[in-house]
């Protein structure tokens, strides 16, 4: 009998290797009990960017950067002209202004950025009749508008920027200004203190998601749980193995509302995974620079908040952990695109210089230059998704090597998939780089995580992540955009 609840569990920055060693001593019971009853794949792929905003918006919609157009934490819209940021950190806030950020994250985000050309897991369950939530999630477009309720504080840092309004599931829980139909928990935040309301806590989450299951409130919960990204940016990727702990007790206090765990399993669906991996950053100053010192010798659109146009300059640039964009003047884009590409090349700690060129994909790297496009079936070498390809030069630019038509790129999984999917989207920009392991590009307001963990690139340590799902087997070689589909599938099996 299929069940007719499913939880989403998302924990953010959850790597595979983190998952399996918390699993494996004994301080994740849940997870564990989870993994020995559910379809578990270890290696599972991140859509690229690896980087948050992109990231979830592949989980929530089942679409690639390409499709949904969300690039990353950080870009230049060339439309408004100005940088958007979501977040990256309270330096950003300043150089781009609290309100603005405000608005990008809870407005922009969902109305604007992310293409209407694809529906979020709420808007086409919905659709089907079905009742879903979403608790914390920066993705949450969905058909019913919330009047925020800001506490005074809010109403102070914010002033008039906050919205009043919302749109997102029937039952929509964004830290403590958005709360669903139920009202879950709605004292639970009032009794936390200053810090708690304004963090809004994984268990705060939990909480939201055992009430929403007791009530019966909705069919699909997003249960998401960001406090290991955090602990992990802060401490290195090695620290997950304590912030997954305090996840798994979450996790147990959702499972402790039934009966017995045995039943949680039986009556609800249950569907984890992460949006992406981390990898360590050095802590010393050779391993975390500013793309703007790389490219000291063009002008550069400087952050400033407002309106932040092109101006004659040769570029705008934004960091993004491991990664960065590079957007060139439209006037001078070939005049200058291969001094630019030249300069990135000799730069220390970048990885690989990506761009497109006409229908090709180009990546440089120090190992070798690669051009790849797409094949006709049964016309070149075929990656594990079957994808069909033609390249030309050195695959070593992304690990890859080929046997019997096959092409495997472990280091870089699905690369070219990947690299397609990001490059795709003109929100990218014109050149997109990415770092070698220990290395992080600053953030738009010289912000950086040396000495803890970042994410963004293309490699398998920000990449790799587990699935579990106790639906269906998950589809072979799965990557992010895949779970959204995934839970969808089970929703249409119960309509049929």
């Amino acid at each position: 009998m299929l069940p007719t609840k499913v939880v989403y569990v998302v924990v953010d920055g959850m790597s595979t290797a983190a998952f399996e060693q918390v699993t494996a001593c004994g301080r994740a019971p849940a997870f564990s009990f989870l993994k020995e009853r559910a379809h578990y794949v270890r290696d599972a792929v991140a859509i690229f960017p690896t980087i948050t905003p992109a990231a979830t918006s592949s989980l929530i919609t089942g679409a690639t950067p390409a499709e949904h157009r969300v690039p990353g934490m950080c870009w230049y819209d060339r439309d408004v002209p100005r940088f958007v940021n979501y977040g990256q950190s309270p330096r950003a806030a300043v150089v781009e202004g609290m309100s603005q950020i405000v608005e990008d994250v809870l407005v922009n985000l969902n109305e604007h950025h992310l293409s209407r050309n694809v529906a979020t897991l709420h808007e086409s369950l919905d659709e089907l009749g079905f009742v879903s939530a979403s608790i914390n999630y920066m993705i949450f477009r969905g058909p019913y508008e919330h009047e925020l309720k800001p506490n005074m504080l809010e109403k102070l840092l914010f002033r008039k920027q906050l919205p009043k309004r919302l749109c997102g599931p029937k039952e929509h829980y964004f830290a403590d200004v958005c709360s669903g139909d139920s009202e879950a928990c709605s004292g639970v935040l009032n009794t936390r203190g200053l810090d708690k309301r304004i963090k809004a806590t994984d268990a705060y989450a939990a909480c939201v998601t055992r009430e929403l299951l007791e009530r019966d409130a909705a069919d699909m919960i997003l249960f998401y749980m960001h406090e290991n990204d955090h602990h992990s940016h802060e401490t290195g990727p090695h620290g997950q193995i304590d912030s997954l702990a305090e996840a798994d007790e979450n996790l147990q206090h959702v499972f402790d509302g039934f009966d017995s765990w045995e039943q949680a399993i039986e009556e609800v669906g249950w569907v984890v995974t992460a949006d992406h991996s981390q990898s360590p950053v050095m802590d010393d100053d050779d391993h975390v620079f500013a793309l703007e010192d790389v490219c000291a010798e063009f002008e550069k659109v400087d952050p400033s908040g407002g309106e932040e146009p092109m101006d004659g300059r040769d570029m705008a640039i934004a960091g993004n952990g491991r990664l960065g964009f590079i957007y060139l003047s439209p006037d001078r884009k070939s005049l200058l695109h291969s001094s630019v590409v030249a300069c990135l090349e000799e730069a220390d700690g970048i990885d690989q210089v990506m761009y497109r060129d006409g229908d090709d994909y180009v990546v440089h790297s120090d190992r070798g230059r690669v051009h790849f496009r797409d094949a006709d079936e049964d016309d070149g070498v075929v990656d594990e998704r079957g994808h069909w390809w033609s390249y030309e030069g050195d695959l070593g630019a992304v690990g890859g090597v080929v046997e019997e038509s096959e092409i495997r790129t472990s280091e870089y999984p699905l690369a070219f998939w990947r690299i397609k999917n990001a490059l795709d989207l003109d929100r990218t920009g014109d050149i997109v780089i990415t770092t070698k392991l220990g290395y992080e590009v600053k953030d738009l307001a010289g912000g950086d995580h040396r000495g803890g963990g970042d994410h963004g690139s293309l490699h398998a340590q920000d990449s790799l992540i587990p699935f579990l799902s106790t639906l269906d087997p998950p589809p072979r070689h799965p990557v992010t955009s895949d779970l959204a589909p995934h839970i969808l599938d089970h929703f249409k099996r119960l309509r049929s």
